[in-house]
């Protein structure tokens, strides 16, 4: 019965990896980060012009979303991708709340089997917010507002989920 068990054999490794990767010695760890932090400071500013246009796309978007159809699908698509986008962008350069309405956008999107009427609005009120925090120019977490902001559109989805229930 031992013979029907099967040999084992170890070989060794006779070219480690570590013979053959060369060990740079480089810049210092913190002095790269702190280029990179002073880096997404300069751009900081440049993101309230994209976000302006980001809006543009998902006004333009939502309207497509609304003549239904092909076109539908199509609006989707855009506002999942602006959204999705928006929500990571907005975290990086301290547009927290910017990214927790994207982030509830781009969930409702993706738990919405059918967008008909009911669901467009929600996504409508989505984007409204997201102009509000544009237009009345709110950073960080918006502090009440925001807090305010954001417990409405959890008042809002809670609602759409117990019409289901």
């Amino acid at each position: 019965m031992s013979d029907d068990k099967p040999k084992v054999e170890f070989v060794d490794n006779p070219n480690p990896l570590k013979d053959k990767v060369k060990i740079k010695h480089g810049a210092d760890p913190k002095e790269m980060i702190a280029k990179a932090d002073e880096a997404v400071k300069k751009l900081g500013g440049e993101f309230e012009k994209l976000f302006t246009d980001n809006i543009r796309q998902l006004t333009s978007a939502i309207a497509e979303v609304k003549l239904g159809g092909e076109r539908q699908k199509a609006g989707v698509s855009v506002l999942r991708r602006v959204l999705h986008d928006l929500r990571g962008q907005a975290g990086t350069f301290g547009y927290p709340l910017v990214s927790q309405v994207g982030d509830s956008a781009c969930k409702f999107i993706d738990l919405s089997d059918d967008l008909g009427n009911t669901e467009i609005d929600v996504l409508v009120m989505h984007i409204d917010a997201l102009k509000a925090v544009n237009q009345s120019k709110i950073t960080g977490d918006g502090g009440p507002i925001g807090q305010e902001l954001m417990s409405g559109l959890r008042k809002v989805i809670q609602k759409y989920n117990a019409r289901g229930a």
